[in-house]
């Protein structure tokens, strides 16, 4: 592939992408820039093995902090301290014994997955690629398959559609209603609900998300769906919605009264992507209520006896970044129940992602009265796999 320049406004990453990554994969440097934030990702064999950014908030420094791997005043020091000594900050990380190589590892791809995807809703700005790869040098490289990543994309492009279809806009405000919030509530959604008690803004809510604006979309869009969170000024059904809402609703009465919760919840979160619906919040909040239930006690006998193989490179396709951050809660979380109680994407969708990393071999459950492998990883700063011994 030739280099490349061009506007975002005519060639979105959507439709540039299948290039880089479709027989022959090309190596080279694809550079993203919109006003003041400009981002470099680099491409080998079909793989992102590099990214950079000069926005503040992805510095990897702040993103080990908002996963829980290193403390942010540790992070700056040690910043600091890998500029003096020339080395790039993930090596000294690992170099020093901060951050394990592969925990290090998962944030860096973490990083890199989520500014990709912020570039796919990107409109405006300039699009360049040059054929050819700077030298890497000692940094630490990543091995993340361009085809996933495309159809990770692709999907958050989709939830985003859905999320801004709903509501009118940033500046929706919202009526809370307390009553409505299923049992427990979850210190991101009891914060949400307090700021839009005080009148924020739709666009305030999801700044105020410590994890970035999509965690903050999804909370938003649970407590909706329970009824907690009611735009001021919603968005009606339009013309021809009405007779289909109430054939949805006769259809999640039915699964409801089945026993089949899971496709009520999927049948009411239509509805309600439609208008809110009070019946479809009361039979969203049932349905949802007794799933949990259901899944409590499988969920409750994986505590303790939960544990991971190390992620594959590249990792396995059928894996969505979703799934990659969940692994990435639950390694550094204190219970099963509480990281996927606790998660933005709810609870369902995170069980979910739990069964997809035990199908494919990284989650595993430890016969009863038996201990975890005992593992020791020797970790090299220059790209090399860990090696178990």
């Amino acid at each position: 592939m030739e280099r490349f320049k061009g506007n975002l406004a005519s060639y979105r990453l959507q439709l540039l992408m299948p290039a880089f990554f479709d027989a022959p994969a090309v190596d080279g440097t694809l550079r993203v820039e919109r006003a003041s934030v400009r981002r470099h990702f680099f491409f080998q064999h079909g793989l992102l093995v590099g990214e950079s950014s000069s926005e503040p908030t992805e510095h990897l420094g702040q993103v080990l902090a908002r996963l829980g791997l290193f403390d942010a005043a540790r992070a700056a020091a040690a910043f600091d301290a890998a500029e003096a000594a020339g080395v790039p900050f993930g090596t000294f990380l690992v170099e020093r014994g901060l951050v394990a190589k592969v925990r290090l590892v998962e944030a860096m791809e973490h990083k890199a997955r989520e500014a990709l995807f912020d570039c796919y809703g990107w409109e405006s700005g300039e699009v360049e690629f040059r054929p050819g790869l700077p030298p890497l040098g000692r940094a630490v490289e990543l091995q993340l398959g361009l085809k996933g990543l495309h159809r990770d994309a692709l999907a958050r492009l989709r939830e985003w559609k859905v999320f801004w279809d709903l509501f009118p806009g940033p500046g929706t405000t919202f009526g809370v209603y307390r009553e409505f919030a299923v049992e427990t509530v979850s210190a991101a959604e009891g914060l949400l609900m307090q700021l839009a008690e005080q009148g924020a803004t739709l666009s305030e809510l999801l700044a105020a998300a410590p994890e970035g604006p999509l965690h903050g979309a999804r909370w938003v869009l649970r407590l909706y769906r329970r009824g907690a969170l009611t735009p001021r000024k919603p968005r009606g059904p339009k013309v021809g919605e009405v007779a289909r809402v109430s054939d949805l609703l006769e259809l999640a009465r039915g699964l409801v009264e089945t026993g089949r919760y899971e496709e009520a919840v999927a049948v009411t979160a239509q509805v309600l992507e439609r208008a809110p619906v009070p019946e479809a919040h009361a039979l969203y909040r049932e349905a949802e209520v007794r799933l949990t239930v259901a899944l409590a006690d499988e969920v409750l006998a994986l505590d303790g006896r939960l544990y991971f193989e190390p992620l594959p490179r590249p990792t396995p396709p059928s894996l969505t970044a979703d799934d990659l951050y969940l692994y990435a809660k639950l390694r550094s979380g204190r219970s099963v129940r509480e990281v996927l109680r606790n998660t933005a994407m709810g609870e369902l969708a995170a069980y979910r992602a739990l069964r997809r990393l035990m199908e494919a071999g990284i989650a595993r459950v430890m016969p009863r009265n038996d201990v975890a492998p005992r593992r020791r990883a020797r970790t090299d700063p220059y790209g090399i796999p860990a090696v178990v011994l």
